[in-house]
């Protein structure tokens, strides 16, 4: 896949492949989806309806494998600095948000990212999100368009300013710095919070 990193925004091709399992209850039934994987690259040779269930499938107790063509993981250079949190995380994950129909509990998927927080939006929302190791073709290119765009700046912890050096200042109590007053003193001890005695 031949990819121009210098760009803003990178649009990679991909296809969705969703697990559906049917739960069976006393008198329902109802389909859960989860995320099977996700492939990168163009259309692939599968032609069937959007959705339709995968020849190779098979019915491993109940579970079917439905494919969707023509999704696009987008990467944006400001947000490189959450891809490369991903990265450096246990397992960087692809999302799959979804867009589900209450009544014959179809879905489809909506948006395919590998943005953690675009996800986590998508959730606040009671949108469905399900998620995925992220495939290697995607984990290479966003490696390297991190490693194109962003340099994680080193963590400085501040410098505190010692303020019993300068004799001059004043504490909030209006008193010299050398003048250490005891927890007991009567100037103090009203102005302490939670005292009540």
């Amino acid at each position: 896949m031949d990819i121009d990193l210098q760009q803003r925004e990178i649009k990679l091709p991909v296809s969705v492949v969703l697990e559906r399992k049917l739960v069976k209850g006393d008198f329902w039934e109802s389909p859960v989806w989860s995320l099977d994987s996700v492939l990168v690259g163009e259309k692939l040779s599968y032609n069937g309806a959007a959705g339709t269930e995968l020849p190779d499938s098979g019915n491993r107790d109940g579970r079917t494998r439905h494919l969707w063509n023509g999704y696009t993981v987008r990467l944006y250079r400001d947000a490189c600095e959450r891809y490369w949190h991903a990265l450096i995380g246990n397992e960087p994950k692809v999302y799959v948000v979804l867009e589900k129909d209450e009544i014959d509990g179809t879905v489809e998927p909506w948006l395919v990212t590998i943005d953690y927080d675009e996800a986590t939006a998508h959730t606040e929302i009671d949108a469905e999100v399900v998620t995925a190791p992220i495939p290697g073709e995607l984990y290479v290119v966003m490696e390297q368009y991190v490693l194109q765009h962003y340099k994680p700046v080193p963590f400085k912890k501040r410098k505190r300013k010692n303020w019993s050096a300068d004799e001059n200042s004043v504490n909030p109590n209006g008193d010299k710095p050398d003048q250490e007053l005891s927890p007991w003193d009567e100037r103090r001890r009203f102005r302490r919070r939670g005292y009540h005695g």
